[in-house]
């Protein structure tokens, strides 16, 4: 399989889980007609390969940026372990962004 020039990926680590309740947000209601209201947190196996195989795949620039819900819900050493995987499996030339969109 080819590589592309830039990859970004839409995650969401904590599934719909949100303990912020914004008047504002629509997604609260949207999380209510669910029949399984959230699906837990990324494992660490998963963020693993997620980080791996995107940065196989890309020759310039990678993005993850994280949603939920409410990304932060996933916990500091979360995100530790993340910029981990990055440097582990940085190949050298990739720019690598990380953002978090609550």
């Amino acid at each position: 399989m080819s590589k592309q020039p830039a990859l970004t990926l839409l995650i969401k680590p904590a599934s719909g889980s949100c303990n912020l309740r914004c008047r504002y947000c629509f997604y609260a209601d949207e999380m209510k007609l669910r029949n399984e209201p959230t699906r837990g947190f990324m494992s660490a196996d998963t963020l693993e390969l997620l980080v791996k195989k995107a940065l196989e795949k890309v020759t310039h620039t990678v993005t993850f940026a994280f949603q939920g819900g409410e990304p932060t819900l996933s916990g500091l050493d979360f995100y530790r372990r993340l910029t981990e995987l990055e440097e582990k499996y940085q190949p050298g030339g990739i720019e690598i962004h990380n953002s978090i969109q609550t």
